[in-house]
């Protein structure tokens, strides 16, 4: 039996069953209060994914693939995407690149925390001390630390 993508990231592991590499990211991505979804990028390739108002954010292996064995992984990669709308500029936005030098948990920890301080940095002053996350589609996630 196979299992849905968001199967694989989220329920219980059957006894056996190696979790994917992207199963700690989401997990530790939503334990932070991130509510990043998977999504299907073709061929089947998966990436996790946060729409923002201005944009989006896909994270994904160096090899475009988050539904890999967990003992395989090498390094994460996060970008952000502009809006078509938004002519600024194309070309996407390198939140985080791993080096390919950490473990697998040491390299999920380091991509949610650069994912989390890029974030809040782009949080107006004001909505940087507990207050709801503007800058994410759905006001009703919190940044966790």
């Amino acid at each position: 039996m196979s299992r849905s993508i968001e199967s694989a990231l989220a329920d219980d592991l059957p006894k056996g069953e190696s979790p994917i590499a992207g199963r700690l990211l989401y997990q530790t991505l939503q334990a932070r209060g991130l509510p990043f979804e998977p999504i299907h990028t073709g061929g089947g390739y998966f990436a996790l994914w946060l729409e923002l108002p201005d944009g989006e954010i896909l994270i994904t292996d160096d090899d475009a693939q988050i539904a890999r064995p967990a003992e395989f992984h090498s390094t994460w990669v996060a970008c952000f995407y502009r809006s078509v709308e938004d002519d600024i500029d194309d070309e996407p936005l390198e939140v985080y690149i791993g080096d390919g030098t950490l473990s697998h948990p040491e390299d999920t920890a380091a991509c949610v925390s650069a994912v989390s301080a890029w974030l809040k940095a782009r949080q107006p002053p004001h909505e940087q001390h507990g207050s709801r996350n503007s800058l994410l589609a759905t006001p009703t996630y919190q940044l966790s630390a």
